[in-house]
């Protein structure tokens, strides 16, 4: 990982890892800023008489997430940065054949996002724009480098399984920490629900839920109903 950045992640929701969708893309991150955009669209009701118009709200645009410049180099493998990057963020932005949409991601990115009470790390979202600018090749037309931005749109509610907690199975069973790995997103995988990362913390005795290690046992306890 490169001096000063820390990894993030798109994680698909178990739901929609269908075909070829890869279960997570993981990226060295660390911006110069976070855009989050979210807009009202009031419908102006005028009337004889009144100086301004009445404003009605029926409703807004999603929340959105906008971030920038995230890095992808391949130059010291001398292989294509597009087969083992942007390809696999690519299949995150298209609709899916079989869901009719596109599927749906968690982002997790350290401590800021993630944090308790973080709106924008505890639900879900669609990518919904991707803007490669590729900046190295190797003498054969190779693309080594290229820089990514991307933007996220929150899923509705209506659409959102993490607002009700899906149960485990009735038996514990051990993951093993990755790379990367946060609570927030093992419990997204486990439970479909980001916020259950407590239960996680607890079963194993986790006072920091930012330090796990790669090669580490969790113990993940069911959710008896």
């Amino acid at each position: 990982m490169s001096e000063g950045f820390e990894y993030a992640k798109l994680v698909v929701h178990s739901e929609d890892q269908k075909g070829d969708v890869p279960k997570e893309v993981s990226f060295s991150f660390n911006p110069e800023a976070v855009r989050v955009t979210k807009t009202l669209k009031p419908k102006e009701q005028r009337q004889a008489g009144q100086d301004a118009a009445n404003l009605q709200f029926t409703g807004g645009d999603s929340l959105k997430l906008e971030f920038g410049e995230i890095l992808f180099d391949t130059f010291e493998d001398r292989s294509s940065v597009y087969a083992e990057h942007v390809q696999k963020i690519e299949k995150l932005i298209h609709v899916n054949e079989e869901l009719h949409r596109p599927v749906r991601v968690l982002f997790v990115w350290g401590q800021g996002f993630g944090s308790e009470g973080g709106r924008i790390n505890t639900g879900m979202w669609y990518i919904t724009a991707l803007d490669v600018n590729y900046i190295m090749f190797l003498p054969s037309g190779v693309p080594v480098r290229a820089k990514c931005k991307l933007t996220l749109t929150e899923v509705p509610d209506e659409s959102n399984p993490s607002k009700a907690v899906r149960s485990s199975p009735d038996t514990a069973h051990v993951h093993l920490v990755s790379r990367g790995d946060s609570l927030q997103a093992i419990a997204f995988r486990e439970y479909d629900d980001p916020g259950q990362w407590r239960r996680i913390a607890e079963a194993n005795g986790i006072d920091d839920p930012l330090g796990l290690s790669p090669g580490q046992r969790l113990l993940i306890p069911p959710i008896l109903k």
